[in-house]
């Protein structure tokens, strides 16, 4: 019998173009996608990739299967969708993965909610990012991931998974108290001058800054990196410099706990679209949809600044 997790291997490889397409999608390393692919050629007794180029590209045997793990698979999530609502209770475990910020404030909400709604549902919960809760996803191993997608840094849609977007929020400003800069609001170009507390090196949000910026007419002076928003509101409220936070990371509490005010900025692709991300036909799994109900319920309620 095929192995599912070759099969969404193979499919990878065809969706992303090759295999060190397919690793990074996965986030596998190619060798290991060459051994998913290997043991699969020796299940069938065929050649499914073509190695002989610069770039591997599927045999026509192997885009036959790939055709044919496309239907597996969703036939798979139509099977389970369809024996989960037999008997009509909403029973069953869902893994779902979540940055940071939706860990603190959505999944909360959403959890109290489905103790009442679903209370037989047990929800496992896996912090983590967007670029390695996607392809776990893929993968199999998360049910829902709920991410985000800054501004300015449009993300490529995935093959087989489909996109629940939940609100978009700003982003804003964290200035130390006695910063001179006033106003509830303030444009991006009269921070040049500034000094920054950049996300992550290498995130998406780090990027959208630097985009942002680059819109604006300069370039950021990066004093420091951090990709926890709390850590960056503590430096901005010692005056090591100024940060950009999601309105959701921030609470009426952190001023007094940061010693940090929070203005608003003009600037075009500012914002984060919130969303949650499940496998193509999964919407159809009741576990799924009741999850996803409740997330929807819940972000309509988030007290965030629109």
């Amino acid at each position: 019998m095929l192995d599912v997790r070759r099969l969404r291997v193979l499919l990878a490889v065809a969706e992303h173009g090759g295999i060190a397409a397919a690793a990074r999608a996965l986030t596998f390393t190619p060798p290991a996608v060459s051994q998913h692919i290997a043991a699969l050629e020796r299940q069938v007794g065929m050649l499914l990739v073509d190695r002989s180029g610069r770039t591997a590209r599927l045999t026509a045997a192997g885009d036959r299967l790939a055709g044919h793990a496309r239907r597996v698979l969703a036939d798979l999530e139509a099977a389970e969708a369809d024996l989960a609502s037999l008997d009509g209770d909403l029973r069953g475990t869902l893994v779902v993965g979540a940055i940071a910020t939706l860990g603190r404030t959505l999944l909360p909400a959403t959890l109290t909610a489905l103790r009442t709604t679903a209370p037989e549902v047990d929800l496992r919960l896996e912090e983590c990012e967007p670029e390695d809760g996607i392809p776990a996803l893929m993968r199999g191993e998360l049910d829902v991931v709920l991410a985000g997608e800054y501004g300015l840094t449009p993300q490529r849609p995935q093959a087989h998974i489909d996109r629940i977007d939940l609100f978009v929020e700003p982003l804003v400003i964290a200035v130390a108290r006695d910063h001179p800069l006033q106003g509830p609001e303030v444009e991006l170009a009269h921070l040049r001058d500034e000094r920054w507390i950049a996300p992550a090196a290498g995130s998406s949000c780090e990027t959208m800054l630097r985009r942002s910026c680059a819109l604006a007419g300069f370039e950021p002076h990066v004093v420091a990196h951090s990709g926890d928003f709390a850590v960056a509101a503590a430096l901005a409220g010692a005056g090591h410099g100024i940060t950009l936070l999601p309105a959701i990371a921030t609470s009426p509490s952190l001023g007094d706990a940061a010693g940090v005010r929070l203005i608003g900025v003009h600037q075009p692709g500012m914002h984060r679209t919130l969303y949650a991300a499940i496998r193509q036909g999964a919407r159809r799994h009741p576990l799924v949809g009741c999850v996803l109900d409740a997330l929807t319920t819940s972000a309509d309620t988030l007290p965030r600044t629109r």
